[in-house]
């Protein structure tokens, strides 16, 4: 789960200022004027932005999450299924390969050219092909490997694990490593595996351009129409995307030229506002509810945990404690999908299980295990918080304002007071408290990340995103997939120009 949390993808500290339109990255608002801070005050905000609920759980003795049986409505956001912050991660992924080898990156660390095109074309699931890349496919290839069975209900031999080799630990075989960096995002992958090979039994008569091209379709439909409209609200989805039946109607975000490019201020700031949805721990099936051990260690003291935390700092960690990737799925750890997406009918839940898990709320806090990066633990403290990573790297990529950025969209910005207000009177205080501290460096400066969060807070509950975070995000989505030439959108069939939407997508099995 941590593993790209702060880092960064290549290309993406040295952007220039003009558009870049035949390279990988470039900025969506190259006009305005770039937002300065000071290192100092971007910290301090950082510590301003986490719940804190862990330390004063762990001194009462109680467990620092919820049961899978109870809810917590000022935290969670039952509008957005927890499924929806690892599924935008899954497409993070497929829009940011790299495909370049370590030899390159070390030789050309800013380097802008020679990268996949930004496109949602499930690289993160064919890699390069059957041709380039063999090991990914079966011997006929056409099918894509699947790993051994880890399905909970053993009577169904159902849900497998990534293919992996035998090293130790064992090595997912797959387009993209990221997409086994945790456990949700590693079954997500696998789900596209087995969609692809059920495509290919059932509807393509083993024709495998056939069937990538319908697994494609039915994916970027399933972005544009279900995912995009959960996430930046159906006032933005319809402005921007026009319905089910419109073709986007995309005003900032310049995708034009040979390829389309990724913004900065949606890779570091917009595309970021996931982090706020993250759970501290989750369920994965009517088996795997809980973490064994259920203590493990947080900061100065012990943490209890009724679900199983998404990563841990035991040192070795515990196999069946955390959500940690790159390793074996545990035998039972495959994931009921009903625990984490509406429309999904779980398997035997346990009695009174809220269900699907809600994500949290998209708002200016994070939670506490998000202060501790595992994969930052050699860095000075401040460092291995993820709010820390982000605002940092904002401002040293050149992201303008939030205000500036609203202004330019023809919109009010919101205004100091609201933007650094908090309903909760602890974290208030700590705000008024960092802008007295750092006088003037936040008046009507806002980091764009920090503004895209309070403004999906304060409008919105935090049920979804705000006009100018759901702007970015649904240009730039909606964008990639009408500069791409063969996605569905033009391709003159199911769901292009004049056209209907592709029928229910075809799943494996039920869950």
């Amino acid at each position: 789960m941590a593993s790209r949390h702060g880092s960064a993808v290549r290309g993406q500290d040295n952007v220039p200022h003009s558009s870049i339109r035949d390279q990988r990255f470039g900025r969506m608002f190259r006009n305005l004027p770039q937002a300065q801070f000071t290192k100092d005050a971007l910290i301090g905000l950082a510590q301003t932005m986490f719940q804190g609920e862990f330390a004063e759980r762990i001194a009462e003795g109680v467990e620092v999450d919820t049961p899978l049986n109870a809810s917590e409505p000022e935290d969670e956001n039952p509008a957005l299924p927890a499924g929806f912050t690892y599924f935008g991660q899954f497409i993070d992924h497929d829009i940011t390969f790299d495909p370049m080898s370590s030899l390159d990156r070390f030789n050309d660390p800013d380097a802008l050219q020679d990268f996949g095109t930004p496109r949602l074309d499930l690289d993160s699931v064919y890699g390069s092909g059957p041709d380039d890349q063999p090991f990914l496919y079966e011997d006929d290839g056409k099918h894509l490997l699947l790993g051994e069975d880890k399905d909970f209900d053993k009577r169904r031999n159902g849900r497998p694990d990534l293919p992996r080799n035998n090293a130790t630990p064992r090595r997912a075989l797959i387009g993209d490593k990221r997409n086994d960096e945790n456990t949700v995002v590693s079954q997500l992958q696998a789900t596209f595996l087995r969609f692809h090979n059920a495509v290919l039994d059932r509807e393509a008569d083993q024709d495998f351009p056939l069937a990538q091209q319908i697994v494609r379709w039915h994916y970027q439909w399933i972005v544009l129409h279900d995912f995009l409209p959960r996430i930046v609200g159906d006032a933005t989805y319809q402005e921007v995307v026009g319905g089910r039946g419109g073709i986007p109607n995309v005003r900032f975000y310049e995708a034009k030229g040979r390829y389309a490019f990724i913004p900065v201020e949606f890779s570091a700031a917009a595309y970021r506002y996931g982090h706020s949805m993250v759970r501290p721990s989750y369920s994965l099936n009517r088996i795997v509810t809980g973490a064994q051990p259920s203590e493990q260690p947080f900061g100065s003291g012990v943490a209890k945990f009724h679900r199983v935390p998404i990563f841990s700092v035991l040192n070795p960690p515990a196999q069946l404690g955390n959500l940690n990737g790159f390793r074996e799925l545990p035998d039972f750890w495959a994931v009921d999908w009903g625990f984490f997406f509406d429309g999904v009918a779980p398997q035997s839940p346990p009695d009174g299980a809220v269900l699907p898990q809600p994500s949290y709320k998209i708002d200016t806090t994070l939670v506490d295990p998000l202060t501790s990066l595992p994969d930052h633990q050699g860095m000075e403290p401040e460092l291995r918080a993820l709010a820390t990573l982000n605002l940092l790297r904002g401002w040293r990529m050149g992201i303008p304002s939030g205000q500036a950025v609203a202004h330019h969209m023809g919109l009010e910005a919101l205004s100091d007071a609201d933007l650094f207000d908090s309903e909760d009177e602890a974290r208030k205080t700590a705000r008024a408290a960092l802008l007295e501290m750092h006088r003037g460096i936040f008046e009507n400066n806002c980091p764009l990340w920090f503004y895209i969060l309070r403004e999906a807070e304060l409008l919105h509950q935090g049920a979804h995103l705000g006009p100018v975070g759901g702007t970015i995000v649904a240009e730039v989505l909606s964008g990639l997939i009408m500069e791409d030439g063969h996605s569905f959108l033009r391709s003159g069939r199911p769901g292009g120009r004049h056209c209907p939407a592709p029928k229910a997508v075809i799943s494996p099995s039920p869950t």
